[in-house]
């Protein structure tokens, strides 16, 4: 179990090259990014996050599955996939944030029952640097109320409900 309260560095918690298992991870006020892993492969049954200056959980070059998330307040993105990463979550709830979910440069998401409210936009798919392909979100279940716009793609990349 993690637990981070005002973590003021430019993440409050940074995970490199690691394989794993949290149980539980929590991350209230955090000035920058909340949760930032890259190259890994982690699992998380619980994931709370409220109130980070920037991205919420930034997630690239690895493998992660989160089940059971609540994030809120995040000041850019509530996750943020890029760089190749696979992402599968379940059972998210996302409020009060810029973007909820964006997969990015190469990246997979599948979300089973999301529940989003009070973005710029829901869910979004894109390439952002050249060196990599377009997107892909598979999402069922998908709700998305309160926002300014549901879903935006790219030329590159790819969002597909199913409901």
């Amino acid at each position: 179990d993690i637990e981070i309260i005002n973590g003021n560095c430019e993440d409050a918690i940074n995970i490199i090259r690691s394989k794993g298992k949290v149980n539980s991870l929590t991350a209230l006020n955090s000035s920058n990014d909340a949760i930032d892993f890259d190259f890994s492969n982690i699992k998380i049954s619980k994931l709370k996050i409220l109130s980070a200056g920037n991205d919420c959980a930034d997630l690239s070059y690895g493998k992660y599955d989160f089940d059971n998330a609540n994030i809120s307040g995040c000041g850019d993105k509530a996750v943020s996939v890029g760089e190749k990463s696979k992402l599968k979550i379940q059972d998210l709830i996302v409020s009060n944030s810029h973007i909820g979910i964006a997969s990015k440069d190469s990246s997979y998401v599948q979300l089973e029952n999301g529940n989003f409210s009070n973005l710029e936009i829901c869910l979004s798919a894109y390439r952002k640097k050249q060196e990599f392909m377009g997107a892909l979100i598979d999402a069922n279940k998908f709700n998305c109320i309160n926002s300014a716009k549901r879903i935006f793609i790219d030329d590159f990349s790819n969002i597909r409900l199913f409901n």
